[in-house]
C-alpha cells in the first residue's frame, strides 16, 4: 500500500513540475510574439508632391491588449492620416498649397471577412491651390464591420461629432468624402483649413 502511495505521491510531483516548467515556456513564447507583433510594420506608405500611396497586408483584428486598438488593419488609417496632416503642414509652409482631390482618392480592402488578413490599400492625389483654398489639415472615421445598416448609424454619428471637435481648430467649411469599398468597408475623410496655418484665411 505504502508502495502505490509513494509511487502516485511521485506520479504527482512529476506532474507539478512539468506543468511549473511549461509556463514559464510558453510565457516567453508569447512575450516573443507581442514582441514582434509590435516591432513588424505590414504596411507602406509613399508620399510626394503628386500624391499618397498606401498599402497593408496583415491581419484584420488582434488581441493586443487593448479593445481600442484590436482592429489594427484600420490603424493604418490613422497612419495615412499622420502622414498626410504632416505633409500637407509642410508643404504650405514651403509655399506649395495642396489639397487631396477626393474624386480620385481610391480605398480598396480585399479578403475582409473579420477571420484573418487582409490588403488595405489607399491611393489619393494631390491638387495646387491658391493660399486660402489648400488643405492643412486632415481628419477621418471609419467602420471596419461588416453590418452594414448599424455601421453607416453609428459611422455618421461619429462624424457629427468629429465635425463639431474640428470647430475649435479649422476655418471655414470642411470638405467630406465618403468611400465604401465592395466590402462595405465604410470610411469619412475630411480636409480642412488648420487655424494655426490658414488663420487669416476665414477673415
Amino acid at each position: 500500500m505504502k508502495t502505490i502511495t509513494c509511487s502516485m505521491l511521485l506520479f504527482c510531483m512529476a506532474i507539478l513540475i512539468a506543468c511549473q516548467t511549461d509556463r514559464p515556456k510558453n510565457q516567453d513564447e508569447k512575450n516573443k510574439r507581442e514582441i514582434q507583433f509590435k516591432r513588424e510594420k505590414p504596411d507602406s506608405i509613399r508620399i510626394d508632391k503628386t500624391g499618397l500611396y498606401g498599402i497593408y497586408k496583415g491581419v484584420e483584428f488582434a488581441d493586443t491588449g487593448d479593445v481600442s486598438r484590436r482592429d489594427v488593419a484600420h490603424q493604418f488609417s490613422n497612419r495615412v492620416a499622420d502622414t498626410l496632416g504632416k505633409y500637407l503642414k509642410s508643404q504650405f509652409k514651403a509655399g506649395n498649397y495642396l489639397s487631396i482631390d477626393f474624386q480620385k482618392t481610391k480605398i480598396t480592402t480585399a479578403g475582409m471577412d473579420l477571420k484573418d488578413s487582409v490588403v488595405y490599400c489607399i491611393t489619393m492625389f494631390f491638387k495646387s491651390e491658391k493660399k486660402c483654398d489648400a488643405s492643412t489639415g486632415i481628419e477621418h472615421c471609419g467602420s471596419w464591420s461588416q453590418d452594414e445598416i448599424t455601421s453607416s448609424y453609428f459611422l455618421k454619428k461619429r462624424l457629427v461629432e468629429l465635425k463639431k471637435s474640428l470647430q475649435k481648430i479649422s476655418v471655414g467649411k470642411p470638405n467630406v468624402h465618403f468611400y465604401k469599398t465592395a466590402e462595405k468597408f465604410q470610411e469619412y475623410w475630411i480636409q480642412f483649413k488648420h487655424k494655426d496655418y490658414q488663420g487669416d484665411c476665414g477673415k
